[in-house]
Formats: C-alpha cells, structure tokens, sequence
C-alpha cells in the first residue's frame, strides 16, 4: 500500500511493501501544476508611472442667457410591432396621410435629369409620425435621396391600426420613384 503526502520539500510516496511493517519513503520530483501558457496571453503588465502633463490657461466662453431647446428625439417608440406587409390582426396598413404633399423634386436634380427610386425605412408612431427615418436604398443622387429624407421628417402617416387600434410599427418601407418627365 501506498500514499503520496507533501512534506517541506514536495511530495513524498510512502507506504509499506507487500504488507511488510517497515515504511520506505521515497522522494517524488516537483510537478508543476497548472494551465498551458497560451500565445499572447500572460500576467497583466504594469504601466509605466506617468507624470501629470500641466495644461495651458484654460478658455472661457459666454453662454446665451436662456439655454437652448433640445430638438425632439429621433428614436424608436417605447413600444411597437416590427413591420411585415401581412400580420394577424393588422385591420390597416399605414399610409400617408391625404393631406401631405409628395417629395419636391430638386431643381438641381431636375437639371442634371437625375432619375431613380429611393426607399427609406422608417418607424410609424400611434401618432402617425416617421421616426428612425434612414435610407434603405439609394436612388444614386445624393439630391433625390436628401429630398426624400427632409420629407420624410415632416411627412403625416395614418397609422396602422391591428384590431381597430393605432399602434407603432417598425421596419415600414417607403418607396419612391423620381421620373424627371413626370415632374414637368
């Protein structure tokens, strides 16, 4: 029988042979136990101690005397249904509203007979306002897609109502095609 016991110097094996009543014990080389080293991988590694730079005379500025308003946030209602064109209980799309005028055709764009259909994907609140309004795909004229989206932030929605109830929709795509002939 036998037993390995750590002692001062390391691991000692000792025990009795074939049942005999004297002990041998016989010393055992260290082992070092513990994880592999990986590449890139060590103990942290202390930064070297750094002297505070001193700064220059610091600037002052005058602030107006009533502070400024902050714009409403552009962000995702609180709560809403993510946008696919059929959904269980949706009893209507959104849409735009009748009294909102289309995209104006920048003259630029006009000049230059820049054509394309841009698609802006947008959030629609209960309220029947565009919210995270971004470009989804380019019409390739920067003017056409810069006027799609400055509508887009004044645009009025009807929004889509799931079980006669106006609720905020997400992932709502819009699409619109610039033709320069249609524009005359």
């Amino acid at each position: 029988m036998f037993a390995a016991v750590r002692s001062g110097a390391g691991w000692l094996l000792v025990g009795t042979a074939l049942g005999l009543a004297g002990c041998a014990a016989i010393p055992l080389p260290d082992i070092p136990i513990g994880m592999p080293s990986l590449p890139g991988f060590g103990p942290p590694k202390i930064a070297a101690e750094m002297e505070p730079k001193p700064l220059g005379p610091l600037e002052t500025a005058d602030l107006p005397a009533t502070p400024a308003t902050a714009a409403p946030a552009n962000e995702r209602p609180a709560f809403f249904v993510p946008w696919r064109a059929s959904m269980p209980g949706m009893t209507r799309r959104p849409r735009i509203d009748s009294s909102s005028a289309l995209p104006v055709y920048p003259e630029s764009a006009r000049r230059g007979q820049e054509e394309g259909v841009t698609t802006l994907e947008s959030c629609v609140t209960a309220d029947g306002r565009l919210v995270d309004v971004k470009l989804a795909e380019s019409s390739g004229s920067v003017a056409l897609d810069s006027a799609a989206l400055a509508w887009a932030r004044t645009a009025k929605f009807e929004p889509a109502l799931f079980n006669g109830e106006p609720m905020a929709v997400c992932g709502y795509r819009l699409t619109h095609e610039w033709r320069v002939e249609e524009r005359r």
